[in-house]
């Protein structure tokens, strides 16, 4: 019993110092990359807004990687993951990677982006190959690649969390021998790691 009481009163006290390493400090900011997620609508047309309710849905998860970082500005590369659903049309999953600008007039923000992706496509329909005459049925899923170019504004709070909402104009090629666009609508959120 007296030998428990020394080992006792170590794993409490290590127990103590392990539950006070997880309560983040506020003296400590945020630093790392953040992660990135979105919700979005998407629809397969030219650019025009009228369209976006007409689609789909999806999902982005990414983070950033910053080559210029100040207090008014940022130049940063994104790296996402995602995946859309267009009721009787396809389904996609992408991963993409953007370089974009970022600057900030206090606590709002602009930015915008151009970038390039792959996407993994299974259409609800079956597909032809146009490659002969007797037009073959094209595989279950298909890998195209996917050009993009987004603008979006956002607000940043002193946690340096960050909501946003952005434009995006992406493309599936090749299709027919060019490029299939789509747009999305996103909405979402930037929360920084701690340390």
């Amino acid at each position: 019993m007296k030998k428990s009481i020394p080992l006792l009163f170590l794993a409490g006290s290590l127990s103590v110092q392990l539950s006070l390493a997880q309560v983040p400090r506020p003296d400590r900011a945020p630093s790392g990359p953040p992660l990135t997620i979105s919700v979005f609508s998407e629809s397969i047309s030219l650019p025009t807004l009228a369209h976006l309710q007409k689609g789909g849905i999806g999902i982005k998860v990414g983070t950033e990687l910053y080559y210029r970082n100040r207090p008014g500005s940022q130049t940063f590369q994104s790296i996402n993951l995602g995946y859309y659903h267009h009721p009787g049309v396809q389904s996609g999953l992408f991963a993409s990677t953007e370089v974009g600008y970022r600057k900030y007039f206090g606590a709002v923000y602009a930015e915008a982006s151009l970038g390039m992706g792959t996407l993994l496509l299974h259409p609800v329909a079956p597909s032809y190959e146009r490659s002969s005459p007797d037009f073959p049925k094209a595989a279950a899923y298909q890998f195209k690649l996917m050009p993009s170019a987004r603008l979006g504004a956002g607000y940043r709070f002193r946690n340096r969390t960050s909501v946003f909402t952005r434009y995006e104009l992406f493309g599936e090629m090749p299709f027919s021998q060019i490029l299939l666009p789509h747009q999305a609508l996103h909405v979402g959120a930037r929360v920084p790691f701690l340390n």
